[in-house]
C-alpha cells in the first residue's frame, strides 16, 4: 500500500503522526458541525490539541486567508465592476468571507497542526518487523 504524504494528509485534514486518522468529526459542508475535532486520532492515540489554547495560533493563519480573501475580492470589484460606492464592496466581500468560514477554519488547524505542532510522521511498522 502507498505511504500518504505530508500534502495528501494536509489535503484530507489527516492526523500529522499516522497520516490515516481524521482530524475532524464531519465534512466541511456540514454547516453546524465543521468546527468539530476528535479529541484524539482514531488510528494512532495522538491527541490533538498539543496544549491548552493549541489552536489560537491557528487564528493568525485564519486572518491571514481573510485578509487575502478581500483583498482579492476587492481587486475583482474594483476592476470589473467599474470601482462601485463603498458599500458595492463590502456587502461583496463581507458574504464572501462568511461563505468561507468553514474553508478557513479548518484549513488554519490543518496547517497549524502540520507545521506548528512539533509532531513528525511515524512510519507504520509491519506485523512481521517487530518479531
Amino acid at each position: 500500500m502507498k505511504e500518504p504524504n505530508k500534502i495528501e494528509a494536509m489535503v484530507k485534514a489527516k492526523c500529522p503522526q499516522c497520516r490515516k486518522g481524521n482530524l475532524f468529526t464531519h465534512p466541511w459542508w456540514n454547516l453546524f458541525k465543521f468546527d468539530r475535532m476528535h479529541v484524539h486520532c482514531p488510528e494512532c492515540g495522538l491527541r490533538y490539541e498539543r496544549e491548552p489554547g493549541f489552536f489560537y495560533g491557528a487564528m493568525y493563519i485564519s486572518y491571514a486567508f481573510t485578509v487575502g480573501i478581500m483583498l482579492v475580492g476587492g481587486f475583482i470589484i474594483y476592476n470589473y465592476f467599474g470601482d462601485p460606492e463603498p458599500l458595492g464592496y463590502i456587502i461583496p466581500i463581507v458574504l464572501i468571507s462568511v461563505l468561507f468560514v468553514p474553508f478557513n477554519f479548518r484549513i488554519a488547524r490543518v496547517l497549524f497542526i502540520h507545521f506548528f505542532s512539533g509532531v513528525e510522521y511515524k512510519k507504520e511498522k509491519k506485523a512481521s518487523s517487530q518479531k
